[in-house]
């Protein structure tokens, strides 16, 4: 039997035995630690469920903090996102700013900010009560914000740090943690390893961690949301070129943000970029934590995300839809074409648009500053039309490893080298449009989008075509990326260690490998000590395969989600009169092959990404 606190002056004893000393023992330790009511019911309701193999996964395994923060599903256990570990985390990062910056951290303290999903806002003032009762000054948002407010806000006050309390474009169970650094960009190596050991030096909670009301009493804490909501929309309103005719485009955009944050901010971007008010999606355009209408609120998922904007659209004769995930850092667009159907334009599509249109506008605004030294960087996975583009413009493109924790570190660096980064992007529908957020940020792109658009539609073109000039005069570049599901981990590995343990593979189906990167071991086939030029990373799985077609093909493991991923690309230069449908259909063939060799969905068990 063991005793435990319930209320505040209530203790309850029950019967324990799971024929596990070690497992009783975490049980009684974690009762007896959470003060969350909710966490500690579910918690019951497993041992009396008599579920203790769920129970020794969540109590004996603790969430890995790395560079993308913490992100996990909700509930009981060290596993998962709750309000103790929330706050252990905070005891962490509190302690490792302080051993790094102590003064810096006293003076600017932290920004928090956070979505509009389940125990968001609480989690969000656990964490700022960690730092209050240190005196460390917090600025913590009064209400749900874009992620994007919170590093455009690291750099306008100079604090010492950001979190975003987030799972993005998670399945409504999960939530998350995501940690800015004093620059206003996520952390990269070595800060994670950092935190981390610092959070495993501070898992004691003392009971006033658990007391909220430090937020009303304290003078150290601040709510930053209307100053940041001036200042972000200041600076967004300057990427406008055409504000004065905007609204007279005859053309009309539904917008969703998918049960998100996105909204009223959308709505804002558009008033500051002079663009019509868009179209609602009335069924989606209030934050619901339950995503009721979507299967998985992401809409890089495409049409199946879509749909209820697209009904939208084609009820209200609206030619063009722009969407927002749940905390609006991400961008998709889809357009109704000639023949009446709707073409949803994939990341590496929007990337190159929004590339193009940065540099366009950039040369017509200051058409003196030299090319050489303009910049964009795109991840590793992504298309290489902004190469293409940069060839031939003459300006600067670089790739980073794959999430804007590496390319919004690197741009900072290349600014202060002397360059001016005029865009950033990874293919899965993350833009960031100059360096005014160092991360992607899915409103001020909106805004970029929607005017461009229509401009476009003033002129009598439509955004296909414009991807069409662009493709004929770069190239045409052709990708085909997608995922499979996996939840073991072991199978994961298998798949990975078959394709190295013999020697890399010299080919794929027909297909002949001319080049091999591994990332995660740090090897190169084509550099002359067989170093890889990225930064290795064995935290996660990701192979790259280039063909004697010029073809190029990732497979990758997600940080964040129990996904494969692969990334195919196939490029035919301007002169080679390819359509984009022929392109297409030779690299359908070479996914086929790539899936069937070296995925093996069947025998490996994997599943499908959702149609």
């Amino acid at each position: 039997q063991i005793l435990f606190e319930v209320g505040r002056m209530t203790m309850k004893l029950i019967d324990l035995d799971t024929g596990d000393s070690k497992l009783n023992d975490m049980i009684t330790s974690w009762l007896n630690t959470d003060r969350n009511e909710e966490t500690k019911a579910e918690l019951l309701k497993m041992v009396k469920g008599k579920k203790y193999e769920e129970i020794n996964r969540i109590l004996s395994n603790r969430m890995a903090f790395g560079t993308a923060g913490l992100r996990s599903s909700m509930g009981p256990g060290f596993s998962c996102m709750n309000d103790v570990t929330v706050l252990q985390s905070t005891q962490g990062f509190l302690s490792y700013l302080n051993k790094t910056d102590e003064v810096y951290l006293k003076e600017g303290g932290v920004v928090i900010g956070y979505d509009a999903r389940h125990n968001s806002q609480r989690f969000a003032r656990r964490a700022a009560s960690v730092f209050l009762r240190k005196d460390i000054p917090v600025k913590i948002y009064s209400r749900i914000t874009p992620t994007p407010f919170v590093p455009f806000a690291v750099v306008h006050y100079q604090a010492a740090a950001g979190i975003m309390i987030t799972a993005s474009h998670n399945p409504k169970q999960d939530n998350g943690y995501k940690v800015y650094w004093k620059n206003g960009a996520q952390i990269i190596p070595p800060h994670d390893r950092g935190i981390a050991e610092c959070i495993d030096q501070s898992l004691e909670l003392q009971p006033e961690a658990w007391d909220l009301n430090i937020l009303k009493t304290s003078k150290y804490v601040m709510d930053p949301f209307s100053e940041i909501y001036d200042c972000y929309y200041k600076a967004a309103a300057k990427h406008s070129v055409s504000k004065e005719c905007n609204s007279a485009s005859p053309l009309k955009i539904v917008y969703t943000p998918l049960h998100g944050v996105g909204q009223e901010f959308m709505k804002e971007s558009f008033r500051v970029f002079g663009l019509k008010e868009f179209v609602s999606v009335p069924l989606q355009s209030q934050p619901d934590p339950e995503f009721p209408t979507v299967t998985f609120p992401n809409p890089e998922e495409g049409k199946s995300a879509l749909d209820l904007a697209m009904k939208e659209a084609d009820e209200n004769k609206c030619s063009v839809i722009v969407a927002n995930d749940p905390d609006a850092d991400r961008l998709a667009c889809a357009e109704k074409l000639e023949n009446g159907s709707w073409y949803v334009y994939t990341g590496d599509e929007l990337g190159a648009i929004l590339g193009h249109i940065a540099f366009q506008n950039y040369r017509a605004r200051f058409p003196n500053y030299p090319v050489d030294k303009l910049y964009m960087v795109a991840s590793t996975v992504s298309s290489k039309i902004l190469k293409s583009m940069g060839k031939q413009e003459g300006f600067l493109v670089e790739e980073c490893l794959t999430g804007f924790k590496w390319m919004g570190n690197y741009s900072l660096r290349k600014e202060e080298e002397g360059y001016k980064c005029l865009f950033a992007y990874e293919e899965s529908i993350g833009y960031m449009y100059s360096t005014t957020v160092l991360d992607k940020d899915g409103i001020s792109a909106g805004g970029v989008l929607g005017e461009h658009v229509s401009r476009l539609y003033a002129d009598n073109k439509t955004l296909y075509s414009y991807l069409e000039e662009i493709f004929t005069k770069y190239g045409c570049h052709v990708t085909c990326n997608s995922y499979f599901l996996c939840y073991e981990p072991k199978t994961v590995s298998r798949i990975f260690s078959k394709i190295r343990d013999k020697g890399y593979p010299k080919s794929c189906g027909k297909f002949i490998i001319t080049a091999v990167r591994d990332v995660t071991t740090g090897y190169d086939s084509t550099t002359a000590d067989n170093k890889c030029l990225l930064p290795m990373d064995p935290s996660c799985q990701m192979i790259t395969f280039t063909f004697n077609n010029g073809s190029v093909a990732t497979l990758r493991t997600s940080g964040t989600e129990p996904k494969i991923k692969y990334y195919t690309e196939m490029i035919t230069p301007p002169a080679e009169c390819f359509s984009k449908a022929e392109v297409k259909e030779k690299l359908t063939e070479l996914v086929e092959a790539l899936i069937s060799e070296f995925l093996e969905p069947e025998t490996n068990g994997l599943i499908s990404k959702p149609n």
